[in-house]
């Protein structure tokens, strides 16, 4: 295989030994103008190849320096990012136990039929997370303005990086709308219902179940219960009239810890044709171990999703 780096050298040499040899052969009877271009012709492409080979040793000499210079400028290589680490998962992403305790606090939120606790600590140090990405990724971009206006270094690795964390940043601020959005449509789509879970709402939520529901009942005033008799006139907050979630819906769960589950109730609703005199289930409480799939009736596991030993999954 031929050396390209030394290619230029070579190709002088051999330009040389042409140049001292005679033209032989069919170039006797060429005539001496027609040998001189062709002898004026061979440095031309030598010096274009000399030059071009300058060019790339330079561009090796200051891409390669420059963006270790620019890498090491932005957080250089960490211990973790030598050898491996403890800081990532076996696909060597890093982990990041904030950003997956929200991300299970979504999913939780979307898989459930009533409204969950809301994890005032995780989300609002998630808020604030996303105001000191935004502050570095803004250092990003003004660092790599500054190194291609001052060629101290390419800029190329400070911009990729500012993408890189504005991509994570994006993904975070997405959990975190995303559920907010969420829960405020279960407070809306069962807003009399949810005054009995107000300690499961932050004060911003409170609120806003509080207005709802004050412009809920005066259109249902309005629109219907003005215009009933009397006698068959009924309270909004009598039980028949709220809209509760139907917690007999079935949901995808994992299991984090050893666990009791009674499915009496499942068992019943999944076989209302069968008379009473004829159920022979066996036992009612099943015992789960810890990294269990199941796939129950909500309320069957709603006490254990409250205190974190079933996680629901989508």
């Amino acid at each position: 295989m031929a050396d390209l780096d030394n290619l230029p050298d070579e190709l002088h040499n051999d330009a040389g030994s042409i140049r001292d040899e005679p033209l032989t052969g069919a170039y006797d009877g060429e005539s001496d103008a027609d040998n001189d271009a062709t002898e004026a012709a061979v440095p031309a492409a030598l010096a274009a190849a000399a030059e071009r080979r300058r060019q790339l040793e330079e561009e090796d000499e200051y891409g390669a320096g420059a963006e270790e210079r620019d890498y090491q400028a932005a957080g250089g290589y960490g211990d973790d990012d030598m050898d491996g680490g403890d800081g990532g998962d076996d696909d060597g992403r890093n982990y990041n136990p904030e950003y997956e305790q929200l991300k299970a606090l979504w999913t939780s939120e979307l898989a459930c039929p009533e409204l969950l606790p809301h994890d005032a600590e995780n989300v609002s140090h998630n808020v604030e997370e996303l105001a000191r990405q935004e502050e570095f990724i803004e250092e990003l971009l003004q660092r790599s303005k500054e190194q291609r206006q001052s060629r101290e270094a390419s800029g190329e690795l400070a911009a990729l990086m500012a993408q890189m964390a504005k991509m994570d940043l994006d993904r975070t601020r997405f959990l975190l709308v995303d559920l907010a959005r969420t829960r405020m449509a279960k407070i809306e789509n069962h807003a009399l219902h949810n005054r009995t879970l107000v300690d499961r709402m932050t004060e911003e939520e409170t609120s806003y179940l509080k207005q709802y529901g004050e412009l809920l009942e005066r259109h249902y005033r309005r629109t219907v219960l003005d215009h009933l008799p009397k006698e068959a006139w009924k309270k909004l907050d009598e039980p028949e009239m709220v809209d509760a979630p139907d917690l007999e819906q079935f949901v995808f769960c994992r299991v984090l810890e050893t666990v009791q589950i009674d499915v009496t109730a499942e068992k019943k609703n999944l076989n209302d044709d069968i008379d009473e005199e004829e159920e022979d289930f066996g036992d009612n409480v099943q015992e789960h171990g810890e990294g269990s799939y199941l796939i129950v009736m909500y309320k069957n596991v709603k006490e254990l999703v409250l205190d974190g030993r079933v996680e629901l999954l989508m």
